[in-house]
């Protein structure tokens, strides 16, 4: 089993009702992989984080200190822990 830790930020921390899920898989999984797991999981975030059926771009993906674009989601996690930044607006 493969055990991913998801940090989750603001709002989608506050629809989660937690900061960290983890989630295990068979096999190491897709960033895509994970994404679907946790809306599954947690399927109040969908409207957050899918748009029309695909990710909101508004959010960020973080594998480590690299952000992972949506283009980039079959990329294999090969380390443990993703997190999800939301939208940030400036001024």
């Amino acid at each position: 089993m493969v055990r991913v830790e998801v940090r989750l930020f603001a709002n989608l921390r506050e629809t989660a009702g937690t900061e960290v899920l983890f989630l295990e898989f068979t096999k190491p999984p897709t960033v895509s992989d994970v994404i679907v797991e946790l809306v599954a999981r947690v399927p109040k975030l969908r409207r957050f984080l899918l748009t029309k059926g695909r990710f909101n771009e508004r959010y960020k993906v973080l594998v480590g200190a690299e952000i992972v674009f949506p283009e980039n989601f079959s990329k294999v996690l090969n380390e443990g822990r993703l997190a999800i930044l939301p939208p940030v607006s400036g001024g």
